[in-house]
């Protein structure tokens, strides 16, 4: 079990997803470790997230997915998502059986020569009635709900382990907090996303974790074919920022590359380099101070 927490916005979108992967035998937890990369870079055009099975006949999940996406153009990626994942699914006798989702969060437009806007994409054997990802909504088939952000400020969606509700109000009311104060800077979005991944992980049984990968795409920049590493400017570039567990504060993290896929380029997940200083964030909301401790809740 994981979390990955998207927030889609009119100038930005943004995605936040843990990197623990836990191995069981009979019920009965064996290892854990956070080493996955959940998050990729879809052509550019999407940020997407994934929770449930880690491996795929011994290939991680973003090594499966440059499989599939091997000379498939932008438009087909989620159709052809959907199709290998089930076929997948029905080949390891688990259809109906393990909760899986996909969550990407992007611009498209929804017709060949139509107008592009944000949507948020969930593929998943796990949707209730609305399109919401739900353990309890288990199915052997796997849908596709497409929602878009309409007239909303903002949009906000998660798939695996679920928040509480208070976590999620809270998180709600930062992102339109932060989304009023600079509509065009996902820089923002990092503490709140953080921290409710990380309050969610405290009452998870450990299985999900604190170390949060975060990755961000400007409206701006798309199709945006990579991710800029180093000092960078999140208003203009497609950026990504590994924060790990005992990180206090954006300054202790490290750039790393989520899995990128598109026709010029795939990669699994790199790091770049420790000490990375991000511009104007040591202050955001969702990080401790020196000194400080999280609040019990």
């Amino acid at each position: 079990m994981t979390l990955i927490i998207a927030t889609l916005t009119e100038h930005y979108v943004a995605l936040v997803s843990d990197r623990r992967t836990t191995w069981s035998d009979r019920g009965k937890i064996t290892r854990q470790e956070d080493t996955d990369t959940k998050t990729f870079n879809l052509y550019g055009q999407f940020l997407m997230g994934f929770t449930g099975l880690a491996r795929i006949d011994g290939w991680r999940i973003e090594r499966w997915a440059i499989e599939i996406f091997r000379g498939v153009t932008a438009d087909q990626y989620f159709n052809v998502l959907i199709r290998e994942i089930s076929a997948t699914f029905d080949r390891l006798n688990i259809s109906g059986k393990q909760a899986y989702a996909f969550l990407a969060v992007g611009y498209a437009s929804l017709e060949p020569g139509g107008r592009v806007q944000p949507l948020c994409i969930t593929i998943s054997n796990s949707l209730d009635e609305n399109g919401i990802f739900s353990y309890a909504a288990l199915k052997h088939e796997f849908q596709m709900h497409v929602e878009a952000l309409g007239n909303r400020r903002q949009l906000i969606r998660s798939v695996g382990h679920p928040m509480r509700d208070a976590t999620s109000r809270a998180l709600a009311h930062r992102i339109r907090v932060v989304t009023k104060g600079d509509a065009y800077n996902p820089a923002l979005s990092v503490g709140p996303l953080v921290m409710a991944l990380r309050d969610t992980a405290r009452v998870s049984n450990n299985t999900v974790g604190k170390a949060a990968l975060f990755a961000s795409l400007p409206r701006s920049t798309v199709p945006s074919l990579g991710v800029t590493a180093g000092e960078f400017d999140y208003r203009r570039m497609a950026a990504s920022l590994f924060i790990p567990e005992d990180a206090r504060g954006v300054s202790d993290g490290t750039v790393y590359m989520p899995a990128i896929i598109n026709p010029q380029m795939t990669v699994t997940g790199i790091r770049i380099r420790p000490g990375i200083h991000p511009p104007r964030l040591d202050e955001q909301e969702g990080f401790l101070r020196p000194g400080e401790n999280w609040p019990k809740r």
